[in-house]
């Protein structure tokens, strides 16, 4: 019998007779079974130890305590009754999902509905659903889908495959567990990466599966431009520019002319450039810095006037809204706005004329802001410098940089330095987190990871945008009723509990200050190695909310600042481009028909905030799902090869561990290890074996192999030699 048809019968039984205590012999009798088939139900058994559902005491197996409360509650009427809400939410399927175990409903206020798989009703990961709540406490909520709202789409993107004389079509995405049938032809489409269209969704719990017809094949599965194509059409991406939208872009006249100049502030001959990646093409802010005597610095941000030339009832602007933001790729940039835009007319490209607005801030020599002002501007870059070649000169190596260029940046560098300081003095919170460098060959082919660490010319820039953000933020906040905010609350302070008594096990204590931001400082600076960074800054950032875009005046705590916005990259995001809208209207006074007639109410502003975090959570899964593609294809070739690394976290069932040569995490599951029967205390996130009490912590040094790649990349852990227990052979009685 198939094993999943069997774990589901074990869920319902002791789900059903949780209270009692069962043998294997006595399991496959109770789920209908015959005797031959209790191999397979030992093996599922063991499963659902595993996967800390139930327990096994002696030969015997029972529910957990946790899941025996858990179904009284769910069955106790009077409580049903009592607490009984209907809710609606995203699904949130999760690998586990697959094991007969849980999935999840996302609720807006960051407290999660637990869902377990009987309960789902036949949801797919990221359709729109209605749940009753069943149990309703705190910071744990337990449901039932009740209905499907809406299906996230209809359209699926995977391969073909056959098994047993049956075409198959297996999901890309990770969350979708099922094959599904194929209806209609696939001949010689094995292997092949396409698109089904559904016309029967089918029943899980019936063991029924989905069906879809193929709409569109995408070519030869693990080419790296097919596979990008089915992320783009995963995700349902735009990978083209509506032809109305491109006939817009084309017929803007991007010159300049002498009345343009004579409306706007003059910097053509202030000293400017820009400081972007190597492979950039959209340059969308540049700076210059004047010595003004006496200490006092004049730094002026430089941002590209998009808003001159889109207006908010044209093509170009639905489309922005419709794209959110650009979309960043391997070898691939799905831009907001057409390149004709993007990388040209406003590019701010050098020795090219170009609108931009301005903001001016004058320092003292101390670094404080002593006044700041806006201006519609006119500049001319005077050179395109990359992160790289500034970082050389910064870190004392040959560079090639002129002069001039040589002593704005060390000045720059200077101002740079004293306001990251008064940043930390204000609750700024600073993650040694490294970002990956994926290293492709000209076919799209990663052939190398490294950890790229945040640099000085990358903080550079990093405290310049702030300064202009903060102070947009705070004049639009005293001319317009509604703006849109860059927000990011305060977070739990469970969440700070949690992460203390986890450090007090590793002999790693903080000191708990009045101010929240001050206490997460002192999370980060007691960390006393870089393994500890690795895991804890990683724990800490998972701790806190995620940012978003909204119209309420919350402050940004991981920032530390009370006023903020986007506004410095309004080429590559929706938000941007409408703060820059508003401050055509508000600041500059320009008339409807410059503006476009659209309208900036509170309410129409309230909707774009909502559309600029709905597409930037989307970009965000997108890049990820194809970053997952191209680790899990790279990592492929290093099956059998050894590795050392660290533990970073404890799962239900794997511990996870990243590894030092290579910016890779993989899983090492507790069943593969045969030496003892590990479990999971949470509380610490520590893992120790049941008889010989060996202990696995957070930071742990290991040595691991690559053992296999599918869904996720799977490590053997290279344990020091366990002399096995043999139990002795009774003598026959004779």
């Amino acid at each position: 019998m198939d094993k999943n048809i069997i774990k589901e019968s074990l869920v319902k039984f002791f789900k059903k007779h949780g209270n009692q205590s069962y043998t294997a012999f006595q399991c496959v009798s109770s789920i209908g079974l015959r005797k031959t088939e209790q191999a397979d139900v030992q093996s599922v058994l063991n499963e659902l130890v595993q996967e800390l559902f139930i327990e096994k005491i002696g030969k015997k197996y029972s529910l957990r305590s946790d899941f025996i409360e858990e179904i009284v509650e769910k069955e106790e009427p009077a409580l049903k009754e009592k607490e009984a809400k209907t809710v609606t939410g995203t699904f949130d399927a999760t690998s586990l999902a697959k094991n007969m175990s849980f999935a999840y409903v996302i609720m807006d206020d960051g407290i999660d509905i637990k869902i377990s798989a009987e309960d789902t009703l036949n949801a797919y990961h990221r359709d729109i659903v209605e749940v009753e709540l069943i149990k309703n406490k705190a910071n744990r909520r337990i449901g039932i889908i009740k209905r499907i709202i809406e299906r996230y789409s209809n359209k699926f993107v995977g391969t073909v495959d056959y098994v047993s004389k049956k075409k198959l079509f297996i999901c890309d995405n990770l969350k979708i567990h099922n094959p599904f049938q194929i209806s209609g032809t696939a001949d010689n489409l094995k292997g092949k990466k396409v698109v089904i269209e559904i016309d029967n969704w089918g029943n899980r719990l019936m063991n029924q599966l989905p069906s879809g017809k193929i709409v569109e094949v995408l070519g030869d599965s693990g080419l790296p431009e097919v596979e990008l194509l089915a992320v783009i059409r995963d995700f349902d991406l735009p990978l083209e520019f509506p032809e109305e939208v491109l006939k817009e872009a084309l017929a803007i006249d991007g010159k300049i002319t002498e009345a343009d100049i004579a409306k706007r502030s003059d910097f053509r001959d202030i000293f400017t450039f820009t400081i972007d990646p190597i492979s950039a093409k959209d340059f969308d802010d540049a700076i210059s810095l004047e010595e003004l005597g006496e200490g006092k610095l004049r730094l002026y941000v430089h941002i590209a006037d998009l808003a001159h030339y889109i207006k908010l009832d044209g093509e170009i602007f639905k489309e922005a809204l419709n794209r959110g933001n650009s979309y960043y790729f391997p070898k691939k940039v799905l831009p907001m706005l057409p390149e004709a835009l993007s990388n040209k007319m406003c590019s701010l490209r050098p020795d090219e004329e170009k609108m931009t607005v301005t903001v001016i801030t004058d320092f003292d020599n101390n670094g404080a802001i002593i006044s700041q002002d806006i201006k519609e501007s006119v500049i001319c870059s005077n050179a395109r410098l990359s992160y790289e070649e500034v970082d050389l000169l910064f870190e004392d190596k040959e560079h090639g940089l002129d002069e001039n260029i040589v002593k704005t940046l060390n000045l720059m560098r200077f101002l740079s330095q004293q306001l990251y300081k008064k940043r930390v003095q204000k609750g700024y919170l600073s993650f040694d987190l490294p970002e990956v460098e994926y290293i492709f060959d000209d076919e799209g082919y990663l052939v190398d990871l490294k950890r790229s660490q945040e640099t000085d010319s990358h903080r550079l820039i990093e405290n310049f945008m702030l300064v202009a953000n903060e102070f947009v933020a705070k004049r639009l906040t005293k001319l317009t009723g509604t703006t849109i905010y860059r927000i990011h609350e305060e977070p739990n302070n469970e969440d700070l509990m949690k992460i203390k008594d986890i450090l007090k096990f590793h002999k790693i204590s903080f000191q708990v200050d009045e101010n929240i931001n001050k206490t997460w400082q002192n999370v980060l600076k007691c960390l006393p190695t870089e393994e500890y960074h690795r895991v804890f800054d990683r724990m800490v950032l998972r701790s806190m909310k995620k940012a978003k875009y909204s119209t309420a005046h919350i402050a940004h705590f991981g920032l530390g600042i009370p006023t903020y916005t986007h506004f410095t990259s309004p080429i590559r995001r929706l938000c941007d481009l409408i703060v820059h809208f508003q401050l055509k209207k508000y600041e500059f006074h320009k008339a409807l028909d410059e503006v476009g007639k659209n309208d900036l109410s509170s309410a129409a502003v309230f909707n774009y905030a909502g559309i600029a975090t709905k597409k930037e959570a989307l970009a965000d899964e997108s890049e990820r799902a194809m970053e997952d593609k191209t680790l899990l294809a790279f990592m492929k070739k290093k099956v059998g090869d050894e590795f050392t690394g660290i533990i970073i976290a404890f799962t239900n069932s794997a511990m996870v561990i990243e590894l030092d040569d290579l910016p890779v995490r993989g899983i090492v599951k507790y069943m593969s290890l045969t030496d003892d029967f590990y479990e999971l205390y949470e509380r610490l996130k520590v893992v120790k074996g049941r008889r010989r009490g060996r202990v696995f912590k957070l930071a742990d040094k290991v040595e691991v192999s690559v053992d296999m790649v599918t869904d996720d990349i799977y490590f053997s852990l290279k344990c020091e030699a366990v002399t096995k227990v043999h139990k002795k052979k009774r003598k026959k009685k004779k």
